[in-house]
């Protein structure tokens, strides 16, 4: 009796190991190994942050008249030549789970599996959002358009010149001197032009004045009054930006993807100079680049050195399925090694030292680890 039930146990468990998971394979294979049977491949997730950054861009337009703006009105603050700024707004970051490249397994369906048709249940299920690309960068701008009184503003260049003079003609023969005019037309001068342009801002002020103590003889509402001197000083700010010039601020949103590394402290993600705007290309070593740093909340000797570890996972390794859960990360935003902003705290995969399922394990959902292809 004792001889046959270990004999039926022994049975048992080879029926039992017959129709387990087989094995995980750490890809890339070695060369010369081979794994046969039905497979599927799997990547462990790792945690990319979808960047958000608003760029303010600044244009300071001259004045037609800025040359005549101390002379004519006594301005000294006007903007005395055309050029353009940028400044840093705002940045956001949404932290995404995308595949992990570095962490990728093969795994052979067992029996049970396969006759489970696992394979198909993988397939219905949406693994990977196939829309995200590190490399891609969505632009959009919303720009503010110049003022239509500054853009087609035109002062007519020639006016009429009526001359006085004295015509002497004969009449009933007898040499008389008749007063006469004549009509010149001729090209007026920038210091004329200019100074109509001061007429007219001194010609609102004295309206404006005008209506507000009440010198007009029609009694208006205040509605009506209201709107009046509204007109009125759109219009002295009209004439005005003649002389000072106008600013304008284009909005400029920039999203991009990156994806830190396993246990870093910073990642540098873009730059932005006051005169040449934004970029991502060649921002290591550039004064105006931003990064994103990164410090584990639960920061130790041992963790740092099972982050390595678990970097050195040998490619031929074959045992149960890996895994890793994230671990809280303080992430900031840097300028020059300073931090400007606090993000706050996120779980982030790659911090996560990997560990490995025990064997026999086929109801086991590995989508809730990764990536499955």
């Amino acid at each position: 009796m004792k001889r046959f039930f270990l004999f039926t146990t022994f049975i048992a468990l080879l029926l039992t190991n017959g129709q387990a998971q087989k094995n995980v394979t750490a890809l890339p294979l070695d060369s010369g190994v081979t794994v046969k049977g039905e497979t599927f491949c799997y990547m462990l997730s790792t945690t990319a942050f979808k960047v958000t950054v608003d760029v303010t861009k600044t244009s300071e337009i001259k004045g037609y008249y800025a040359d005549q703006a101390q002379a004519l009105l006594g301005l000294n603050n006007v903007i005395s030549e055309n050029k353009t700024s940028y400044h840093v707004s705002n940045v956001n970051i949404e932290p995404v789970q995308v595949p992990d490249e570095k962490h990728a397994y093969l795994v052979q369906l067992s029996q049970k599996q396969r006759k489970a048709n696992r394979l198909t249940g993988f397939s219905k299920k949406k693994s990977f959002a196939s829309s995200f690309s590190k490399n891609v960068q969505q632009y959009t701008t919303y720009s503010e358009q110049v003022p239509n009184f500054f853009k087609n503003y035109s002062n007519p260049s020639f006016m009429e010149k009526e001359d006085s003079f004295v015509e002497t003609k004969i009449i009933d023969g007898v040499v008389t001197q008749v007063p006469a005019n004549r009509t010149t037309v001729v090209s007026k001068s920038s210091s004329q032009k200019a100074q109509e342009a001061a007429d007219a801002i001194s010609k609102s002020h004295k309206d404006q004045y005008a209506l507000i103590a009440g010198e007009q003889e029609t009694p208006y509402t205040a509605e009506t009054m209201d709107a009046m001197l509204q007109e009125l000083k759109q219009w002295e700010e009209n004439y005005l930006s003649l002389f000072i010039g106008i600013v304008l601020e284009d909005h400029l949103e920039y999203t991009f993807f990156v994806i830190p590394a396993a246990g870093a402290s910073s990642l540098p993600i873009f730059a932005c100079s006051p005169t040449e705007g934004f970029t991502t290309q060649n921002i290591a070593n550039n004064s105006n680049t931003y990064s994103l740093s990164f410090q584990p909340v639960y920061q130790t000797a041992e963790l740092e050195q099972a982050i390595k570890d678990s970097q050195s996972d040998k490619p031929a390794k074959k045992n149960g399925y890996r895994f890793r859960k994230a671990m809280p990360v303080k992430v900031a935003l840097q300028k020059q090694h300073k931090n400007i902003h606090e993000f706050g705290i996120f779980n982030m995969d790659q911090f996560g030292r990997i560990q490995t399922l025990p064997v026999r394990q086929d109801k086991t959902d590995i989508q809730h680890f990764g990536f499955v292809f």
